[in-house]
């Protein structure tokens, strides 16, 4: 809309002499313009009609008329700015902005759910309008009104009623590209066909059915086409990096024993959210690709799911893990477990299969444990068991004495609050609290008339029955010792980040007996551990880490969901092959999706005695 105000200033502008208005004309015509760009359009209106009730032959009159029709249009009067761009075609039939007026016709048919008759309208502007930038908008806007708001009855009846070849070539273009989506591939070559045989000069669409008719052509070669979203580049590099590298190995490994049929695309979004934005968009233009594996971070992914569900294509993420992204959109699949769901299933292994019915927390003030320790706290609550204490600490703190010090007198006052109710099951709370700090000055008076020194550390706590504690791997060393360190004879349970034989191996002593949630199990004396080891070993001369096993495992996942499956497979059946798959195992990472559309494939582990032994 601003674009036409400019083209009409320019216009008068650089003609003034020509047309013969006066000065006071073009003030009058400068005024309402300046009120229409303000937003002032009743105002604008009204001066506007003034105008065309006493001038009555004024090349300023046309372009008084367009900015009548345009300010209903933005007052959302659609009808009544249609009324305005008949006048308009009645009156200056052969007027320079014709094509804008039917622009402003089409537009508000598409606000009046007049959808067939606006694409119809958008594609004569594209066909006939010589102001290049107004027949790409117009070409634009019916190119995604088709995509996004007519089903195919409603395509199959716009086709019927146009009659250009320019606009039948865009109809059948848009029903060969649905049938390459989902597969249909003999009718989508038919339709293609039909494009390139008509006249219609419509450059772009013909591009664009020429690209689809040589994937067509070749589809023996490149069956399924799986663009591999991810960071080649910036912060995440070596993430991206490594899992692409394991993708590519599975897909080497499937296309050999299978024949070519699946090509991987990597676009490198260089760890940026804007970058990654304008690539999906450019992936999504191209209907030869079925789907999209990554992007790898939260806030990026979560972006690109709202675009991949306008744009109706998938996306499958190995890594991301927040667990709102699955409403975001319905055509989003994460294979990495949702951070709510590894916590509630360790949360209810401590209470079904390990008893425990007492807990306690210790975590880094940070937003993501912050939420992770919640999510465990109200599971427990929500199975009648108690939580009698939650510390906090500062992730970086070097000194968090004081926390397990906090602890060790909950534990201790729990030992006489457990005694004084088994004695007396109708104390109140009130009245062991008042009980208890009688207790302990009695304890202190006895103790120094003894001149007893006693270390608290020395006392075993055993009234807590588990200990939760998600925290950063960095901090392992530091929280083992000081749990050993204060006495506190608890089961741990832990996050993912405790994974980590090094550490845990360093700390053995301290924190033997840990159960932890993963997302993963790696038994590096397995068969298929070693093989796929020795395999990337010979193909990449370096030894594989886990984000090259995710990426590995997560495409043989993909690809086993594809096996058997007809070599049509476009964007539709793919995502629903992908999330109907059946389970599936892999080296580190097994795979269970479903209709959920998140992978719910938890392991709990247990390091014991040096080892990592999976319990479920």
């Amino acid at each position: 809309m601003r674009l036409t105000i400019l083209i009409i200033l320019l216009t008068f502008s650089s003609s003034l002499f020509s047309q013969k208005a006066s000065d006071r004309e073009w003030a009058i015509f400068q005024k309402n313009i300046e009120d229409y760009k303000k937003g002032y359009y009743r105002q604008a209106q009204k001066n506007i009609r003034l105008v065309l009730k006493n001038l009555k032959d004024n090349s300023l009159l046309s372009a008084h008329q367009l900015m009548l029709a345009k300010s209903h249009y933005k007052m959302g009067k659609y009808v009544q700015s249609l009324d305005e761009c008949q006048n308009f075609i009645r009156q200056f039939p052969e007027s320079r902005y014709r094509m804008h007026i039917e622009y402003l016709k089409a537009n508000n048919y598409f606000q009046l759910d007049r959808l067939q008759t606006a694409v119809e309208t958008w594609l004569s502007v594209a066909e006939k309008s010589k102001d290049k930038r107004l027949a790409e908008k117009a070409l634009k806007l019916a190119d995604q009104t088709v995509r996004f708001k007519l089903d195919s009855q409603g395509l199959m009846y716009l086709k019927n009623e146009l009659k250009s070849p320019f606009a039948l070539q865009f109809a059948y273009y848009h029903i060969a590209e649905r049938d390459y989506e989902k597969g249909n591939f003999p009718p989508a070559k038919n339709a293609v066909q039909k494009v390139l045989s008509l006249n219609g000069n419509n450059i772009l669409i013909e591009q664009k059915a020429k690209k689809i008719f040589d994937y067509l052509d070749n589809k023996a070669n490149t069956a399924i086409r799986i663009a591999a979203l991810l960071p080649l580049s910036g912060g995440n590099a070596d993430v991206g990096q490594a899992l692409l590298d394991g993708a590519q190995m599975t897909v080497d490994v499937f296309n050999r024993e299978n024949g070519p049929s699946v090509e991987l695309i990597p676009f490198d979004y260089e760890t940026r959210l804007s970058t990654a934005l304008l690539q999906l968009k450019e992936i999504a233009r191209d209907p030869s690709i079925s789907a999209v594996f990554g992007p790898v971070e939260n806030d990026i992914f979560a972006a690109c799911a709202t675009v991949a569900d306008y744009e109706k294509i998938s996306l499958i993420s190995p890594t991301a893990t927040e667990k709102d992204l699955r409403t975001i959109s319905s055509r989003m699949i994460q294979l990495s477990i949702p951070m709510d769901i590894r916590v509630q299933k360790i949360a209810r292994y401590a209470h079904e299969s390990m008893q425990m019915t007492r807990f306690a927390t210790i975590a880094p003030i940070d937003d993501y444990f912050v939420r992770y320790t919640k999510i465990f706290t109200q599971k427990q609550e929500q199975f009648g068991n108690e939580v009698v204490s939650q510390q906090w600490y500062y992730p970086g703190d070097q000194d968090i004495t004081r926390y397990f010090k906090a602890l060790k007198r909950v534990g201790i006052k729990l030992v006489y609050q457990d005694s004084v109710i088994q004695a007396d099951t109708s104390l109140t709370q009130y009245m062991i609290d008042t009980s208890y700090a009688s207790f302990q000055e009695k304890e202190r008076e006895l103790l120094e008339e003894t001149n007893t020194r006693i270390d608290s550390a020395d006392i075993p706590v055993k009234t807590i029955d588990a200990m939760f504690l998600p925290v950063f791997s960095d901090d392992i060393g530091l929280i083992a010792s000081q749990y050993a360190y204060w006495n506190i004879q608890a089961q741990i349970f832990g996050n993912a980040d405790w994974y980590n034989m090094e550490l845990l191996n360093k700390n053995k002593n301290y924190i033997n007996g840990l159960i932890f949630v993963s997302d993963g199990y790696l038994n590096e004396e397995s068969w298929d551990y070693r093989k796929f080891r020795n395999d990337f070993r010979n193909l990449f001369k370096r030894t594989p880490n886990k984000y090259e096993l995710i990426g590995y495992d997560s495409f043989n996942f993909i690809l086993s969901a594809l096996q058997g499956a007809p070599k049509s497979i476009g964007r539709e059946n793919f995502f629903e092959r992908v999330k109907d798959a059946p389970t599936f195992n892999g080296v580190y990472r097994n795979f269970d999706v479903g209709k959920k559309r998140y992978n719910n494939a938890v392991r709990i582990l247990k390091y014991t005695y040096g080892q990592i032994l999976p319990l479920k």
